[in-house]
Parts: C-alpha cells; structure tokens; sequence
C-alpha cells in the first residue's frame, strides 16, 4: 500500500499538465481483460470442424485417385474456408471489442480547482476521487474525508457485509485488506455516503490488478441464440451426412466410379453443413451492435440483442428518460408568497418576480435568499462558468438549485466557504430527504454556532417540522398550517412541477443527529421538459404490442400531469416508486409471462435490472452499479433510445431468419439436383470441386447481404416474438424444402435441356454449375420477405452487388483457363445464356407470384393482430438468471 504523506495538502487535486506527465510515465490505468483469445488460437480453431474432416477426407481420395492437381485445389479450399471463418471471427470480436471501447467507465476528480469527470484510464496517482452511493471506486485511493461511507469490498476479501470506512482511521503495510478502515480499492462499490480520496495506486499496481495477474483468462460463453444454431446445425449434419450417403450409394449403383461418388457425396456433405452460419451470426450480432450504438445504447450482453425483439413491456423512469433531465427551478414558495424564476436550465440570467409579476431583487428579500442559501449548501452538486453556459456536475435536480442561486446574485462557492460544511446525512431513498451541518456566520443568527439544513419530499418534511420561518422570527406551525403548507405541494404538483421542501434548525452541536422540530423555510417546483419524441415512441409501442409503464419517485399529481403529456393511460403511471418496488413490478409482470424490459440508475436499482429479462442503465446519470448490473446502456438516457433497441433487436433476429431460410434452401437444392439427376439415371450434374466453390462462393456474399438487410417497414407493427419459438418451425421448414425443391426444379431443367442437347457432359456440368450458382442472389432477394415481393421492401443495394461479384466470378470459371481446366467448365454461346436466364428466373418468379396471389386472397391481415396486454405469454418464457 502506497503511503503518502501529503495527503492532506494534495487535497486541492492534481494540475492537468502535472496529471498528463504522470499519465505519460505511468501508461493507462487498465486491469488486463479476461477472456482475450489470441489471434493464433482464433486461427487454429478453424481447423477443427467436420467441413474440415471432410475437405481433408475429399483431398485425400482425390490424391489415391491420381487426381493431383484435384487435391491441391480441395486443399486451396480448405484453406479459403479457413480464413473466411478466421476473417468473420476476427472481425466480429474486433467489432465487439472497439464497442466495449465506447463505453468507458469514468471518475469524478478535482483538477485545477474544478470538479470533472474524466476516463477512468487517465486517472494517476495524486488525483482526487469524489465518490458518492452507486459509484464503482475506479482506483486505489487513501480517505480525505468520509461521511457515513459504506463499501462493498466483496470483490477483494469475499466478505459481503458493508464495511464502514473512516478517514481519520490509521493503517500501515501489515495491516489485513479488511481492516484497512481508510482505504478504498479498485474494483469496490460505494454502498451509501460520500468521500473525498486521494489515488494511491492505478491499473496493474492496485489490489485486484495484483490479483488480477494470478488468474487465468477465461473463455468466452455463447449466447442463447448461438446455441440454437449449434443445435440446429449438428441435427442438419445427421441429415445431411444421411442424404449424402444414399446419393452415394445411388450413383455407385447407377454405374458412376466409386472414387468420383465418394468424392461427390463428401463434397455435398461439405455444402450441406451450414458451415457458414455461426460466422453470419456473429457479424449479424456485431453489426447489430453497431447500429445500437449509433442510435445511443450499448450492449454489454449480447444475449440482450437476443431478448430484444421479444420484450412486451418497457418500464422506464420518468426523469431523464421521458424527460429531457434539464431540471429548472421557476417557482418558489414560501410565507404566503409565489415567486416566478425565469431563465433556462444552464444560464444564469433570469429574473424574479412575483404574483403580480412585479420584479422582485432577491438580496433584498431576506427570505428569498435564505431559502436559496439553503439550496445551495443543502447539495452536492457544482458548477462553473463556461463558453456556453455553466457547466453542472452532480443530481440535475442540486444543479437546478444552483443555478438558481445564481440567477439570484449568489456565489455557491462564497456561501460554502461561509458557511462550511462539518457533516452530512446523504439522501436515504427510504427516507426521501438529506441533511447537512454547517458552522452558521454570526450576521445570519448571532451565537447559533451550528445550524442544520435538510431537503426533501414535501410530505416528509412537512411532518418533521414544528415552525414556519418568517420576517420576524420562528412562528409556531399549526394542523391548519401544515393542511396549507401540503395543499400547496399539491397546487404545484398538479401544475407538474417537481417540489422540494427545505427545512432548517441550530443545533447545540453537528454531533446532533436529530431530523427533528425543524422550521419551515419553503418549496421549490422544478419543471423537467418531456423529451422530444417520447409520446410518439410509447405510441409505437403501443403499435408493436409493447405496454410502457412509467415509473417516477414523484407523487401521483406530478406523475399524472407528464404521463398525460405522453398519451399513457393513468393504469401505466407508477408514482412514488421505491427501487424495492422496482423489483416487486418485475417479479409481478414476468409472473404473468411478460417478457420486461427495466431502467434503472442506482444502486438500489441493481436487484431490479439483474431480474429484469433486459436491464437498461443510464448512461449519463447511472451509477457505476447501475451500468455494471444491466444488459444495455442508454448513452442519451432517452427513452426513444430503448424502442430503437427493441426495433433493433427483432430486424437482427428477423434478418438472422431469413439467412436461415436462404442458407438451407440453397443448400437443399444443392442436395436435391444431383440426388434427382441420378435417381433417374443421369450423371451427376456437378463435379466435387463445382460443389466446393458453389459453397464457398454462392453462399458467403449474399448471406452477409441479408444480415445487412434494412428494416422492414412493418418491423413495429407486429407483436413480440416468442422467445422459446425454435429457429426453424414447421411451417418455416415446410417452406425451406418446398422453395428448395423449386430451385433445385430450374437448376434441372437447365440440366436437362442441355443434356437432351449436347448429351451428358461438360457441357451439361458447366451450365448446370452456372444456374445453381447465379440463382442464389435470386433467392436471397426472395428471403427477404415472406409476403413482400422485393420491388415493395426498401432497397437493399448489398443484393445487386452480390449478384454483380457472383457474376464476375462465374465469368472468370469460363474465361480463364487455368480456373476453366480446374473445375471442368467450358464456354458458353448466346444461346446458353438465354436458357439460364430462363432457368434461374422462373422458380424466383414463381415465388414471387405466390406471395402476390397470397397477399390478395388470404383473410388474414397483412398485419397480425397485436396481442392485448391482458393476455399473458407462454409461463414457459426462460428467463435470465
């Protein structure tokens, strides 16, 4: 442990160059991450798949064969097959990666006199850490100053009891970790209180970075849905290894050489395994996490992604979420009197006037000043001037209050030295108030000594309270005047203001605890604007089937007032919600089969985010706890944020779907052209190094061209998927073999044609090589609805490109020789060309008009009717542990 004998003295904080040279000399603050896989292993795991196995066993029976330069080019394609899957996996986890970069943790310091918030990486030795409940302690650090500071050291010592701490306490070297009482670490959570603390160590020269260094880096785990895909793919391999062995057999039986079937049904093997998807996967999760990002919310679980689409309500705090979090005081009460604030949140213009809007000097009016004295010190806020306005760091609700100070002509940071702070109650969320002593100036009240201000819920304060504070003294308050004082709680309330009560009592001394026989001194309401497209995105939720509940600590007039603002309905309005009662509402709707999404930015909301099927932290305003608990992390805090992300969330698993469709139903017809043509006594139409490219090239590009595929326009308009609905359902089977049966019908009929032209042979092969390859675009522009013909979804300009380079690469496989002897290919005539484009456009047509004809003759609604909210899912739903 670091000791530093200036402790004291570097209380006022580090300059910023002095930080920055530390920084230079000492590197980054950073903990090693865990389950880093270097790039070499990433690497070799491609080559330990059953495609492998078979690409090898394919390769070698080619060599026995004699077929030397065979051999080579399946070898090539193995390693083709290698570095496509190394190239999506690196590429996904560098996505993944560079997103886990944006959200950086940061820490509250003092530097150059002022509070900031910087990186928690450019923190060095010497800087000064102010901590307050929620906060996740971003290095080792040496207490200045603690009031009623609570820590969770579970992390180092396992011990799960709260630790208290104190800054006048003394430890040395040998002390035990858990006895340190005036230390904090890296890695710990400020549980309740605040502090003041000095960094004594950063990154890899603190405890848990030195416990860091003895662990091993862990694995990563898949996600939910990457297991589906797991499974689906080793019951598809059964039946693919299945069908290829009866092909096999079909074509030795049917006269074809051994050595050429065996090599045939492997390579059919080859293109049956979806070899391909689980890389599709992870770039459509990564890609999908970009789009959040861009749109403000960062994934830290990608199972969230996953959870996304099926979500069917969405709690969301009112403060800072549905509402812009500009908390601004524009009206004070107290004495009888009303008085008007105007000005902006950040400016420190504005005026003061009264009922009958007569300007009012508010250092002329002793009350008025009190009352906002009391704001001031009563708070943990701070600000100072900047460009732009005031730059606030701390509670908008304290930031309001200083702002109003401000506009009033006073000096927050005069007022804190006049009145210096000796001791503090933080704000308690069971108590719904804070209190701080102070040493009192002699001008205020001669020989108070020590005075002790409180804030709170009006509620709350009006039953400690025992006096009013007027002109000429402490008056005794009566039952009528606190029936007074709490019907203008309510006035102010049903206006939709956000009201504070401010209390205050001289105490004999600051070791005087007691919240009690306080006088009087007024109320402050605070209006916090509802965010700008708010009400439009709760009404799309409403379309989506999603039910928004909005949660606020206000009380119910408040609430109601902004809830009606938003078009919610009074049943979706939570008011005086506790974080208990967080995680009582989660409990309730999942018991009911909801699927719930939950925001939270607390400490105490941790419980409810961990229950919650999709947690969602603030980014702005959230405790380190807070962000650490959830699943997603809203950087603007804005609730339009989470409806992105639940749209979001079901385009990535909409998109994923239709992947699968495209994949297996090409892969199908793949499988069913040579099993038809032999079945009937024809050669096979493809030869083993055609199967290889048509699986490594047709398959690739136009997948990654779904995964890039916009949003459908109905994508809001239908009700939440069924989380425990298997990837590939009946019907969507039924549909996967009937479409694959149909391309396998024109690859065919190309076949055929050319067969009863020129006879079996190269000729046929080539065309039938060209025909299965060019129609894959084709039927990836039909995945891309089940309803929709492609000319009525949004472009997809990835598609025509696929096409384009499946084209060009086609046309190298005729015209370049090396690569025309290799797979067997010849030239092809106009004549040719005619026929496959014959070929491969009347399946795609046809299904094309089957859609169209389904669309005019069903019953059903092109929309499916959204489920009520009184209609519970399936009590099978899995939930997160």
């Amino acid at each position: 442990m670091s000791d530093i004998s200036t402790a004291p003295a570097a209380e006022a904080g580090l300059t910023t160059l002095e930080a920055r040279r530390r920084l230079r000399q000492l590197g980054p603050n950073r903990v090693a991450e865990q389950g880093d896989v270097p790039l070499w292993q990433l690497a070799l795991a491609q080559f330990r798949s059953l495609v492998v196995l078979l690409l090898l066993a394919a390769s070698g029976i080619a060599w026995a064969l004699g077929e030397r330069a065979e051999a080579a080019a399946i070898l090539g394609a193995l390693g083709l097959n290698a570095a496509i899957g190394f190239g999506s996996e690196w590429r996904a986890r560098l996505s993944l990666a560079r997103l886990r970069a944006l959200a950086v943790p940061q820490a509250m310091v003092r530097r150059d006199g002022y509070v900031t918030r910087i990186a928690t990486a450019e923190l060095v030795p010497g800087d000064v850490l102010i901590l307050d409940a929620g906060a996740s302690v971003p290095a080792d650090a040496r207490l200045l100053r603690a009031a009623a500071l609570q820590v969770n050291e579970s992390t180092l010592t396992g011990e799960s009891a709260a630790v208290w701490k104190d800054a006048a306490a003394q430890s040395g070297p040998d002390t035990p970790l858990a006895e340190r009482a005036n230390m904090l670490y890296l890695g710990t959570t400020i549980l309740s209180g605040s502090s003041v603390a000095l960094v004594t160590a950063t990154g890899p020269a603190t405890e848990l970075g030195r416990i860091g260094r003895l662990v091993a880096s862990a694995g990563s785990r898949a996600t939910p849905l990457e297991g589906q895909v797991e499974s689906l793919g080793r019951r598809l391999i059964v039946l693919a290894v299945g069908i290829c062995a009866v092909v096999g057999m079909a074509g030795i039986l049917h006269g074809e050489p051994v050595g050429l079937m065996l090599e045939t049904a492997i390579s059919l093997a080859v293109a049956a395994v979806p070899e391909g998807l689980p890389a599709v996967v992870s770039l459509a999760l990564a890609a999908g996490l970009w789009r959040l990002a861009r749109h403000g919310a960062l994934v830290r679980r990608l199972a969230a992604v996953e959870t996304l689409g099926s979500a069917t309500v969405i709690c969301a705090d009112k403060t800072g979420t549905m509402t812009e979090n500009q908390m601004t005081v524009t009206s004070l009460r107290f004495g009888g009197r009303r008085i008007t604030v105007g000005g902006g949140g950040r400016s420190t213009a504005g005026s003061f006037a009264d009922e009958a809007g007569r300007i009012v000097t508010p250092l002329a009016d002793p009350h008025l000043t009190l009352l906002l004295t009391a704001a001031t010190l009563c708070n943990d806020a701070s600000l100072r001037a900047a460009p732009d306005g005031l730059h606030l760091v701390g509670d908008p609700t304290e930031s309001a209050l200083l702002v109003a100070a401000v506009k009033a002509g006073l000096d927050p940071a005069d007022l804190a030295r006049a009145w210096p702070r000796r001791r503090e109650i933080p704000f308690d969320p069971a108590t719904r108030m804070m209190a701080t002593f102070h040493m009192m100036p002699g001008h205020v009240m001669p020989g108070a000594g020590a005075v002790l201000l409180v804030k709170g819920a009006p509620s709350v304060i009006v039953e400690r309270v025992t006096r009013y504070h007027t002109a000429a003294g402490p008056v005794a308050l009566s039952d009528e005047d606190r029936v007074r004082l709490l019907e203008e709680n309510r006035d102010l309330a049903r206006e939709g203001f956000r009201v504070l009560a401010f209390a205050w009592r001289p105490v004999p001394s600051i070791e005087d605890a007691t919240v009690e026989e306080l006088t009087f001194l007024g109320l402050v309401g605070f209006v916090d604007p509802v965010r700008s497209g708010v009400a439009d995105a709760i009404a799309a939720c409403r379309e989506a089937g999603i039910r928004t509940i909005m949660l606020t600590g206000d009380q119910e007039l408040t609430a109601l007032t902004v809830g009606r603002q938003l078009g919610l309905e009074p049943e979706a309005i939570r008011s005086r919600v506790s974080p208990e009662g967080k995680l009582e509402l989660v409990a309730e709707l999942q018991a009911r089969g909801e699927i719930v999404a939950m925001t939270g930015d607390g400490v105490n909301d941790a419980p409810a985010l961990v229950r919650a099927d999709i947690g969602v932290a603030m980014g702005r305003r959230g405790t380190d706890v807070a962000r650490e608990s959830a699943d997603l992390v809203l950087i603007d805090d804005n609730f339009a944020t989470i409806v992105e992300a639940v749209k979001e969330g079901r385009v990535i698993y909409a998109n994923l779907r239709k992947v699968i469709r495209f994949l297996f139903s090409c892969n199908l017809s793949e499988i069913l052209t040579i099993f038809v043509a032999i079945l009937f006594g024809y050669p096979t139409p493809l030869l083993p190094l055609q199967i290889l490219w048509v699986n490594l090239v047709t398959d690739i590009l136009p997948a990654i061209a779904l995964i890039r595929d916009p949003a459908d326009d109905d994508a809001m308009r239908h009700p939440p998927r069924d989380p425990t609905e298997a990837l590939v359902t009946w019907r969507s089977g039924a549909r996967i073999l009937g479409e694959g049966a149909l391309l396998a019908a024109g690859v065919l009929s190309i076949y055929l044609w050319t067969v009863w032209r020129d006879g079996p042979g190269a000729s046929a092969s080539t065309m039938a090589f060209m025909a299965l390859v060019l129609i894959h675009p084709f039927q990836a522009m039909s995945c891309r609805s089940e309803r929709l013909n492609w000319w009525q979804l949004r472009p997809n300009p990835w598609i025509p490109l696929s096409l384009l380079a499946l084209f060009a690469l086609q046309w190298l496989t005729i015209t370049w020789a090396p690569l025309a002897r290799l797979l067997g290919t010849r030239p092809l005539t106009g004549a040719d060309w005619l026929v496959l484009a014959l070929g491969v456009l009347w399946p795609v047509a046809l299904l094309e008009a089957v859609k169209a004809w389904g669309r005019f003759t069903t019953l059903r609604p092109i929309y499916p009717t959204v489920r009520t909210h009184d209609e519970p899912q399936s009590a099978r739903t899995p939930r997160k542990n």
